[in-house]
């Protein structure tokens, strides 16, 4: 499948929004175990899963998470595909060591905001799956340490909890120390578990569907505990994740490539457009005009289209 998307990727990015709908393609196929081979070699995924369940009990057993419900199992109704052997559907609980929320109410305020202190990392700062600082929205040295309990770690997950769904975003090194903000949760992941995976299923079309229907709210949708760590999702072997995403980032640069190729074709025409239709201004006489736009109209199919 992912020789085929790759032959045919400027065909593809060439139709309307044709970029845009391709890197979802990508991200639908991968989460589907359709962008690369399965190899019956590989550790079943109900392996890795038994043991995130353990580091899970040890981080709940010492506080260093809090408790989660266990919920029932994944019913086939609820399954939106049939995934492929050495798969397992399970509940995001199931992958993940712990989903917090950032602070609300009176614990943090507009009125905390300081220029380029420590960055607080809100749903409109999730781009793309990386994090983009708005050094207006920060917090001092103090207040950072009052909000403690929503310091973010690398290898965290940060996810928008309103607004637009499937917004989120890795928690790197340079982010390290950064704080959760308002209107995100933080997702902590067991040592084993793939944060890149993690990132591209929340911004697959099939997950940001299912988070669209379950969230709640009119104006603003909302997500809340119960809806994530209820959500179901099919794990690959650990293995495999690791090839699905070296997969995805290989296609999603050949889309920027493609991007950047359709950017300077758009302002090269742009431009010689402009200097065409120029030449018919600057004619001289009713003869000039003409016969500067039988020039023009030779071709303004290719113009103009």
């Amino acid at each position: 499948m992912s020789v085929v998307l790759s032959e045919h990727l400027p065909l593809l990015a060439s139709a309307p929004n044709g970029i845009q709908k391709l890197r979802g393609l990508i991200l639908e196929l991968a989460v589907r175990g359709k962008l690369v081979p399965q190899d019956p070699n590989d550790e079943p995924a109900s392996k890795l899963l038994k043991r995130i369940e353990q580091e899970r009990n040890r981080f709940e057993a010492t506080g260093r998470s809090k408790s989660v419900k266990r919920l029932a199992p994944v019913a086939i109704s609820e399954r939106w595909f049939v995934a492929p052997a050495n798969w397992c559907w399970v509940r995001f609980a199931g992958y993940a060591i712990e989903v917090a929320t950032g602070p609300f109410g009176s614990a943090l305020h507009k009125s905390d905001y300081v220029f380029n202190g420590i960055p607080l990392v809100n749903p409109s700062h999730m781009i793309g799956g990386r994090i983009v600082p708005d050094l207006n929205v920060a917090v001092s040295q103090q207040k950072a340490e009052d909000l403690a309990g929503y310091r973010l770690s690398r290898g965290d997950v940060v996810m928008a909890r309103r607004g637009e769904v499937g917004r989120t975003a890795l928690v790197t090194e340079k982010e390290d120390g950064w704080l959760c903000g308002t209107g995100s949760f933080v997702i902590r992941l067991a040592s084993e578990a793939s944060r890149d995976f993690v990132v591209m299923l929340f911004r697959s079309l099939s997950v940001r569907k299912h988070l669209g229907d379950e969230a709640v709210g009119t104006t603003m949708v909302n997500l809340n505990h119960g809806i994530i760590n209820g959500m179901p999702i099919a794990v690959p072997p650990l293995a495999e994740q690791h090839r699905i995403v070296a997969k995805v980032d290989e296609l999603m640069a050949l889309c920027d490539r493609l991007e950047a190729e359709q950017s300077d074709a758009e302002s090269a025409h742009a431009r010689l457009v402009e200097a065409l239709l120029g030449t018919l201004t600057q004619s001289t006489d009713a003869a000039d005009l003409a016969s500067n736009w039988r020039r023009i109209a030779g071709h303004f199919d290719i113009l103009f289209t």
